[in-house]
């Protein structure tokens, strides 16, 4: 498949570690434009911009989706045509229509009176709003859209790198599907990086040392999977393309500056191929899936 936008490289990070950043996905100031908006509605809150004493809270959600005319300047081709290099051609439900931008999980000061570590909480993939399938087509990719600069330390979403096969291994044993929460539970239990990552299992390095642990060094398990906690940072505008079976978390915020990101969904027109042949039609998400399966010695994977 011809790329528009993403480089071979960012889709073999995308296929093997299970995201990839897309530097201004669109304008800065169309970024800056739309956080200058979202003040406004969290002043209808009685939190202010300019006055870091009405920061009570250190996570405010704004859980709404948005689609005000300040959000069409951040709906760019270039963002459309990198969901599609990932998805496929045609093959998202929304490309050409308006875009709903939310939730908005605004982190002031997550953790901030703590020194600064891996959490143990939190851990999850997204889509509370349909059944997990290996082949569902309800939720593309997730998008975390960035309307904030995130240094480190600054609130960036952590991602677990190489979780997304993991889950897709899970799903695979799932044919009847599974609830988002029940699924999340188990599938973390029945590995065991992942079970010290979430807290499923005792143990496990605790005390500021699981920096080290998760962060420092990549860890291989059984299956010979590449597994590594990084931190999403970004400059606003940028988004991070992640594989729909990725566990991500929030992470402390002690930068002093709130955080603004979204996360989207792009639905598919159609289920994941996911068995059969390859061919040259496979899109980089479907082979992301099928490479994940192929330990369990599927055909055409």
């Amino acid at each position: 498949m011809d790329l528009r936008v993403l480089t071979r490289e960012q889709v073999d990070d995308f296929v093997e570690r299970g995201w990839t950043r897309l530097e201004e996905a669109f304008p800065r100031a169309a970024a800056l434009a739309a956080q200058d908006w979202l003040w406004g509605r969290l002043a209808e809150r009685g939190v202010l911009r300019g006055d870091a004493a009405t920061w009570k809270e250190p996570l405010v959600h704004l859980r709404e989706s948005y689609s005000a005319p300040v959000f069409q300047a951040c709906d760019t081709d270039r963002l459309a045509d990198a969901i599609e290099d990932l998805v496929g051609r045609g093959r998202w439900k929304g490309r050409g229509g308006r875009a709903s931008w939310g939730w908005w999980p605004v982190n002031f000061a997550l953790g901030a009176d703590r020194p600064w570590d891996v959490p143990s909480g939190g851990w999850h993939w997204d889509g509370q709003h349909f059944r997990h399938y290996v082949d569902a087509p309800d939720q593309g990719l997730l998008l975390l859209c960035i309307f904030s600069d995130i240094r480190s330390h600054g609130g960036a979403t952590l991602v677990a790198e190489g979780s997304h096969q993991i889950v897709a291994d899970f799903l695979d044993g799932q044919p009847d599907g599974t609830e988002l929460g029940e699924g999340i539970r188990q599938c973390a239990a029945s590995h065991p990086w992942l079970a010290e990552l979430t807290g499923a299992a005792p143990g496990g390095a605790e005390g500021g040392t699981r920096v080290q642990r998760f962060m420092e060094h990549a860890a291989r398990d059984a299956a010979g999977r590449r597994l590594r906690v990084v931190e999403g940072t970004a400059q606003a505008g940028d988004v991070l393309l992640c594989h729909p079976f990725l566990f991500h978390a929030a992470s402390p915020n002690r930068s002093g500056v709130p955080r603004f990101l979204c996360n989207r969904t792009t639905p598919l027109r159609d289920r994941l191929h996911v068995r059969g042949a390859d061919g040259p039609d496979l899109s980089p998400l479907e082979v992301s899936v099928r490479r994940a399966l192929a330990p369990r010695g599927h055909p055409g994977s």
